[in-house]
């Protein structure tokens, strides 16, 4: 297995756009992809790299794409192993991004990855080292609040978020496709009842 080499996602992306001298357009839009079918031997390799050989697990789904539309080779694929944990009755399972240049398949870290439970939706959460439980609980607490500063905290919320731990101990970052929202688990004392945690910035990636 000595052709997969653990690579930061953007790092795995930055080389194969360089390397392959990709067309503008798909330098541009990323998700301008096309469905591809793996070989057996790639979905096999692929299985073990991110699933199999760290975490002892099977693949449960690979969704590998293409740049240009009728490809018979991919440029990349999503790599979901099989849950290994349960958090309040959902799946705990991990996520690798997978890229390929010159025959040779490199994948990310895989990322734990979860889904939570809100009003009406489920969200799809990577919790990062956050850990997960505080991770749920967080994300979706601060979807019952509705609005922060006049924007919608439900628009925000969508599919998949990142979280990470900001630069202060109290502080998670939120990173939801378009929107950024920063929690506060450091909630003042007042006469006035506040939510806690709390959002206290919340914006918008035009």
């Amino acid at each position: 297995m000595n052709q997969i080499r653990s690579l930061s996602h953007r790092l795995i992306f930055l080389t194969l756009l360089l390397a392959t001298a990709l067309p503008a357009t798909a330098v541009t839009s990323l998700d301008q992809t096309f469905p591809v079918n793996l070989s057996r031997n790639e979905r096999l390799l692929l299985e073990q790299a991110v699933c199999g050989q760290k975490y002892g697990v099977a693949v449960a789904e690979i969704d590998a794409r293409a740049f240009e539309e009728h490809a018979s080779n991919a440029n990349y694929a999503d790599v979901k192993c099989r849950p290994h944990a349960r958090l309040k009755d959902k799946p705990i399972y991990y996520v690798a991004q997978c890229a390929i240049h010159d025959k040779q398949w490199s994948c990310g870290q895989a990322e734990l990855e979860m889904l939570v439970t809100l009003k009406e939706r489920e969200l799809v959460v990577r919790p990062g080292i956050v850990e997960p439980n505080l991770a749920y609980e967080t994300m979706q607490k601060i979807s019952t609040y509705g609005y922060f500063q006049a924007k919608s905290l439900d628009t925000a919320l969508q599919s998949t978020c990142n979280i990470g731990m900001g630069n202060k101990p109290d502080l998670i970052e939120i990173s939801c496709k378009r929107w950024s929202v920063t929690v506060s688990f450091w909630c003042p004392k007042t006469t006035e009842k506040l939510a806690c945690p709390r959002v206290i910035f919340m914006t918008e990636h035009l």
